[in-house]
């Protein structure tokens, strides 16, 4: 930490002659879960505002919401990461109206680190732990970091991106939101070594247009829709994630096109894909539709039940591959070793239809029988 904050101090030709890190509790700060701070943070974000500085957290819970940060600044605590308990700097929402904890909408060059984020569940409102909602695209990056972050308990996403150029989300423990671990709306991003668990929505969602992101090394588990939503855009590379018993398929895409998905590991997929759109019945572990110069090799998983065996929900899922309406795709090389439970035709694919010039050849699986 101190060669981060040495990096951070200006140069007297800046102007400043001090440090740039500004103490929230210098401003008024208490950090005692107990103070509603968000007035005196405000203000110590607002003068790393004016000198492109950081606003430092000591160790404490900050009560706090919609705090605004500003262009080429960065919100900065002890890399502390748990998962579960809370360490560190804690900023806990304290207002039900809130939109959000951190607003980055409309700056360019932020970066969070270190920082946990907590939500209220509860709240009827949807909020967000980190809201970046820009109402036009920009013409130049916006390039936000997000590094190092817990952020748990959001009534809306735990990170929500939209109309953003230039992104970064890595290192970070993204669980247990109402909405999506992270949702984005983007171009030209990296979404690295995360963990993304037990989120309502997917570890990973978005929308069109979205192009150009690759997808990492992360940690994609037990969220209760899809574990990788890609929803329209291209230049997808998906690669090296372990995808485990999400409720729908572990990948879903959707209208994607020109993209690669490679060596995933994806496990247990379809725990409860009742509401969803493949049903039960037709669980898979990757759900791929609509899609145009999709490349899908090297990924392999295996079909199971929950970490508590006597649990109600059953072993999935039914399906390797489910495709439908895909044009020049090619789905080769892959293994699924006890990777289905279907009985009914062949358990690596589903083939609903209208697939075009679509090879599909060379993977190998079988049905688990071990727990059946």
């Amino acid at each position: 930490m101190k060669e981060l904050i040495e990096k951070l101090r200006l140069p007297d030709a800046a102007g400043v002659t001090g440090s740039s890190i500004f103490n929230v509790k210098d401003f008024g700060a208490k950090g005692d879960n107990r103070t509603s701070d968000s007035d005196a943070i405000q203000r110590a974000l607002d003068e790393a505002g004016k000198v492109q500085g950081a606003a430092y957290f000591p160790a404490g819970i900050y009560r706090c919401h919609d705090l605004k940060v500003h262009s080429h600044t960065t919100v900065l605590a002890e890399s502390l990461l748990a998962y579960g308990p809370n360490a560190g700097a804690v900023l806990s929402i304290d207002n039900p109206l809130a939109d959000c904890m951190l607003n980055l909408s409309g700056t360019y060059g932020c970066h969070i680190r270190g920082i946990f984020l907590r939500g209220n569940m509860k709240a009827s409102k949807m909020q967000h732990g980190i809201l970046i909602k820009n109402a036009t695209w920009s013409p130049r990056e916006n390039m936000p970091v997000i590094d190092e972050a817990s952020i748990w308990g959001f009534s809306g996403n735990g990170i929500y991106l939209s109309k953003v150029r230039g992104f970064t989300v890595r290192h970070s423990i993204i669980a247990h939101n109402k909405g999506h671990g992270i949702f984005v709306n983007g171009v030209n991003g990296s979404v690295i070594d995360n963990q993304l668990s037990g989120n309502d929505k997917c570890g990973f969602a978005t929308e069109e247009p979205c192009s150009k992101v690759l997808v990492t090394a992360n940690r994609v588990e037990w969220n209760h829709e899809y574990g990788l939503k890609l929803n329209g855009g291209n230049a997808f590379n998906v690669t090296g994630n372990s995808i485990d018993r999400c409720h729908g398929a572990g990948i879903y895409a959707d209208a994607v096109n020109n993209s690669a998905f490679s060596g995933n590991i994806i496990n247990r997929s379809g725990r409860d894909a009742s509401k969803l759109l493949e049903g039960q019945a037709e669980c898979c572990q990757m759900l791929i539709q609509s899609c145009k110069g999709l490349s899908v090799t090297g990924n392999v998983g295996w079909a199971d039940k929950d970490d508590d065996r006597n649990n109600i929900y059953p072993i999935s899922p039914n399906y390797v591959f489910w495709t439908k309406d895909n044009v020049d795709c090619v789905v080769v090389y892959n293994a699924f070793y006890a990777g289905y439970m279907t009985t009914s035709g062949n358990g690596m694919r589903l083939a609903k239809g209208g697939d075009v010039n679509f090879t599909f050849e060379n993977n190998v699986g079988s049905r688990q029988t071990l727990f059946s």
